[in-house]
C-alpha cells in the first residue's frame, strides 16, 4: 500500500477508536446495559475499519487497472464489503449480547471521523488565510 495512503488509513483508524471510546463512555452514562452497546459498537467499529482497509486496497488496486477492468473490479469489492456489513448487522440482530444500535454507530464511524476530520481541517485553514 502506498505510503500516503497507509498513513490515511492510520490516522481514520485512531479516529475511529476515539470515536469508540466516546461512545462508550457516553454509553455508559445514557443506556440500560452499557455492556450490549459498548459490544456493539466495538463489532461495529472493527467492521468498519476492515471495510475502510478494504476499500483503500481496492483502489489502489483498480487505479492500476484499465477503466472498465476497475469498474467491474470496485463493483464486485463494493458488493463484497456490502455483504460483510449484512452479515455483521444480521450477527448483531441475532446475538441477545451486541445491541444493534450500537453495532450501526460503530459500522458509521468511518464516515463520522472523516466528516469530523475534514470539518476540523477546513475550520484550521480558514484561520491561516
Amino acid at each position: 500500500m502506498d505510503i500516503k495512503v497507509q498513513q490515511e488509513v492510520k490516522e481514520i483508524t485512531k479516529g475511529i477508536c476515539i470515536y469508540a471510546i466516546i461512545i462508550g463512555i457516553i454509553s455508559l452514562v445514557i443506556s440500560k446495559q452499557p455492556i450490549h452497546v459498548i459490544l456493539g459498537v466495538v463489532f461495529g467499529s472493527i467492521i468498519a475499519i476492515l471495510n475502510f482497509r478494504l476499500l483503500a486496497i481496492t483502489l489502489e488496486k483498480a487505479a492500476d487497472m484499465p477503466p472498465g477492468k476497475a469498474q467491474a473490479y470496485s463493483g464486485i469489492r463494493y458488493l463484497i464489503r456490502m455483504f460483510i456489513v449484512a452479515v455483521v448487522l444480521f450477527v448483531s440482530v441475532k446475538n441477545p449480547n451486541i445491541h444493534v444500535i450500537g453495532t450501526v454507530l460503530g459500522l458509521i464511524s468511518t464516515q463520522i471521523v472523516i466528516f469530523i476530520k475534514k470539518l476540523i481541517i477546513s475550520r484550521i485553514s480558514r484561520k491561516e488565510v
